[in-house]
């Protein structure tokens, strides 16, 4: 299967790196917002700006009481540890020869996120990995990971930008795109951009973006429904049959439509039709969204042969995603609608746990009777997802703390599986104020 936060105006991505240094700069918490019972955000609106779906002030959003920057820190370092690797690190210059000579430049400065099969990196590994650098401020490992977009784009000459899904180690690139990765890439690029400037030579993070911009719009933006197809190939995956919200990157849309000007209101349609969407599907269900569905918002099978395909009809391995990417938009930028989404979903979230965050499923149906029993215990990225719906209201403080204080003391996971430690360490970067613009 293709695997395949702005705490209003200030509240970021700032973690990007591009060396096998170890040193990683501290988290900077400019908000210094230390208990649950201060908002983020004190006095800014929640609705809309005239004449726009997003106010350019955030809305307010709760910390947890214990809220801990050195603790989602210590994970990130971990999470390096295990899942990054340099070209240099990889590579003997010895077998340098067996590499593309057009590329080498690029690979000599580049690096890696290991797959679940470590010989492998897929571009959502990619992606998770220049947003987390970029929140963390790790500009040496941020740029190491573009180098290896720029270097394993799908076909930039013929105006191709996104990224090809899987890569075989430093060497070749796979199949079609993944439009999530190339969502959460185009938005670490702009965030960046505002961060940092341009690097080093001619190109610039902007360029790279409104490049990446360009090509989601073109290749993988349905022109009826105006919302982002999973992937830029494949009859059922690329065709606007099917939908992933857990792809549907708000604040991705947000940022392209201030940025890419020439195609400033294609983006706010994409952000607007998103959200109606995804309300839409909401309402039809218990509260959560499920991991696939077609164009009327019904469950629907991808037919691409994975677990969550299968269990369309479920909240699930895909669907973790959609609470973080929902909190991290209303955080930015504000906006009652999606503010109304992230409530329903914290009433359910809290309810179905009894505020007990270790009852905590790893799948839910999104229609009908709910199970509470049976499927198994809810992983760190299931609990993340659950404990960023209660940064909504004040009155979820006690919620908030108890499970930040579960997930800040779940260590990363053993083994190769890199899905669920990148998914916790997103929502403990969101919960822990790292995520801030």
């Amino acid at each position: 299967m293709k695997k395949l936060f702005i705490f209003s105006c200030a509240v970021a991505l700032s973690m990007w790196g591009c060396s096998s240094d170890d040193t990683t700069p501290s988290a900077v918490d400019p908000t210094d917002s230390s208990n649950s019972a201060t908002p983020d955000n004190p006095g800014n609106p929640d609705n809309p700006g005239e004449g726009s779906s997003a106010s350019p002030q955030g809305g307010t959003v709760f910390y947890p009481s214990n809220k801990n920057v050195d603790g989602a820190n210590a994970f990130y370092n971990g999470w390096m540890t295990n899942f990054y690797v340099s070209f240099s690190e990889e590579v003997a210059p010895a077998d340098e020869v067996y590499y593309s000579d057009s590329k080498l430049p690029l690979l000599r400065q580049s690096a890696r996120i290991k797959f679940d099969q470590p010989s492998y990196t897929v571009s959502e590994g990619i992606g998770y990995g220049m947003l987390v650098a970029a929140f963390q401020g790790d500009k040496a490992r941020y740029d190491a990971l573009m180098n290896y977009y720029l270097a394993f784009r799908y076909s930039p000459d013929a105006g191709d930008y996104y990224m090809m899904w899987k890569i075989t180690g430093f060497k070749t690139g796979l199949g079609s795109s993944a439009t999530d990765a190339d969502l959460d890439i185009a938005a670490s690029l702009l965030v960046a951009h505002e961060k940092w400037g341009a690097p080093n030579g001619d190109n610039t993070y902007l360029q790279h973006a409104i490049e990446e911009g360009s090509s989601i719009m073109g290749k993988e933006v349905n022109a009826t429904t105006h919302l982002v197809v999973p992937a830029n190939d494949g009859a059922i995956l690329s065709t606007g049959a099917v939908y992933n919200i857990s792809y549907f990157s708000l604040v991705a849309f947000k940022l392209l439509s201030i940025y890419d000007t020439d195609r400033s209101a294609q983006w706010n349609q994409t952000l607007e039709a998103s959200i109606e969407y995804m309300k839409k599907v909401q309402d039809a269900g218990n509260g959560l969204w499920p991991d696939w569905s077609d164009a009327d918002g019904n469950p629907k099978d991808p037919q691409n042969g994975s677990s969550t395909g299968k269990l369309c009809d479920h909240w699930g391995l895909e669907g973790v995603r959609i609470p973080w990417r929902l909190v991290w938009y209303y955080a930015w930028f504000g906006d009652d609608r999606v503010k109304a989404m992230i409530q329903k979903a914290a009433e359910f979230a809290v309810g179905i746990t009894g505020g007990d965050i270790n009852m905590t499923l790893n799948r839910y149906k999104y229609q009908g009777e709910v199970q509470t029993s049976g499927v198994g215990g809810g992983s760190a990225a299931y609990k993340g997802a659950f404990c960023a719906l209660g940064m909504i209201d004040s009155k979820y403080a006690d919620f908030l703390a108890s499970c930040n204080d579960n997930l800040l003391n779940t260590p990363l996971a053993s083994g190769t599986n890199y899905f669920a430690p990148s998914i916790q360490l997103l929502y403990l970067q969101l919960l822990n104020g790292n995520m801030s613009r």
